[in-house]
């Protein structure tokens, strides 16, 4: 399925969908739960938009560090979904959304006024179907839209959405994504959809690290500097972000979990591994994704789930 780049929101489907869905919620208070650093860049961006915002995490200190003119603390998930007819979330895996959904969807469908919630979660395909079904017999919208960016392109609003789910749903909640995003991309209305294209893209990330690892290791070998061999590729015939970047941190053998440019090698082994049980579920034969997934168990066993999934390119070295 050809994606559609959206610039303005789509348009909901005609049929089937009640005047009480596309109800004006006028100066409601978009609510939000998870405020992690892709979260709490997502709510940052959303109020300098002119958004004002009913927040919500198990860890004070993170709801504190956002507090402001704009944004309010809420005192559970329930109370945001009380609150606010659209509820984005941003959580770390299935576990976490699952437990959050329980407490959203009946407060959801209590309000009774085509609510929506908004999984800006790296989770399975398997999940995001379930929580559909769920959502959707309750009369509540489900979409799921994964960020592709790190922390600080976040901040930026450099940020990109694979988006899937009904389109009556989607029509309310594009307008806001492209408020911190460069990009909104409509992958139909499969509310798993948009998670196996953030399955697909993070797999093709960890691809480049290995192939970038192992091309390294090569020319060490040889004798070949190696920050001066991916130097030339990252400029030239592979000049995009994620060989620049991640080059950089591969040939200078830089791992550290910076606060701003970090995804934990732990959270990479997970989504490998979503994009391995997804592949396994479909039938779909990625002998590249089982190799990359023994590469992330064997770095974790070697003890490196806090560095960044970068790390991973270490083994290439250590086995040349």
């Amino acid at each position: 399925m050809r994606p559609h780049f959206l610039r303005l929101a789509v348009r909901p489907k005609h049929g089937g969908s009640s005047s009480m869905r596309h109800r004006s919620h006028g100066t409601a208070a978009l609510g939000f739960v998870g405020l992690g650093k892709i979260g709490s860049g997502m709510v940052i961006n959303l109020q300098k938009a002119g958004e004002s915002l009913l927040v919500f995490d198990q860890n004070p200190a993170a709801v504190s560090s956002v507090v402001s003119s704009g944004i309010k603390a809420a005192s559970s998930v329930a109370d945001v979904a009380v609150q606010s007819p659209i509820v984005l979330s941003a959580l770390p895996d299935d576990r976490v959304l699952a437990a959050v959904s329980d407490e959203l969807l009946p407060a959801l469908a209590d309000r009774a006024d085509g609510a929506i919630h908004v999984s800006c979660s790296t989770v399975s395909p398997e999940i995001a179907r379930r929580l559909g079904e769920a959502y959707a017999a309750r009369g509540v919208g489900f979409v799921s839209a994964p960020v592709f960016a790190r922390p600080d392109g976040m901040r930026r609003g450099e940020a990109t959405f694979p988006v899937s789910g009904p389109s009556w749903a989607k029509e309310r909640v594009v307008p806001l994504l492209q408020k911190t995003a460069l990009g909104v991309h409509d992958f139909g209305e499969d509310v798993a959809a948009a998670n196996v294209v953030k399955l697909g893209g993070n797999f093709l990330i960890a691809a480049a690290i290995e192939s970038l690892a192992e091309a390294s290791a090569l020319a060490e070998s040889h004798g070949v500097d190696r920050e001066q061999f991916v130097s030339l590729m990252s400029s030239t015939i592979f000049d995009c972000l994620i060989y620049r970047g991640y080059g950089h941190r591969v040939a200078a053998r830089d791992h550290h979990p910076y606060p701003d440019a970090h995804f934990a090698l732990d959270l990479g082994t997970k989504d490998v591994s979503l994009v391995h049980n997804a592949a396994t579920q479909a039938r779909c034969p990625m002998p590249i994704a089982s190799l990359i997934r023994d590469r992330f168990l064997a770095s974790q066993n070697l003890g490196r789930g806090q560095l960044d999934w970068s790390a991973l390119a270490l083994k290439a070295s250590e086995d040349a």
